[in-house]
């Protein structure tokens, strides 16, 4: 049972990427006066977030691979 704790605390708190960047919104999140707008603020992060991520996955076909950042 140990390890399977292990493992899950692992991939919980430790090696996990989408906490990290959770957290990298905290300051943003922190300039708010109440939890509504807290959560108003974070709901739109993610939306902008998501419509970008599909506006450039749409247009990845006719990006010339030269002006490409590639992903890591």
């Amino acid at each position: 049972m140990s390890e399977v704790k292990d493992v899950i605390v692992q991939g919980l708190w430790k090696n996990n990427s989408a906490l990290v960047q959770l957290l990298g919104m905290c300051p943003l999140l922190a300039v708010t006066s109440t939890a509504t707008n807290a959560l108003g603020l974070g709901l739109a992060t993610t939306l902008v977030l998501t419509l970008t991520n599909l506006t450039i996955s749409s247009l990845r076909r006719w990006t010339p691979a030269e002006i490409r950042i590639p992903s890591t």
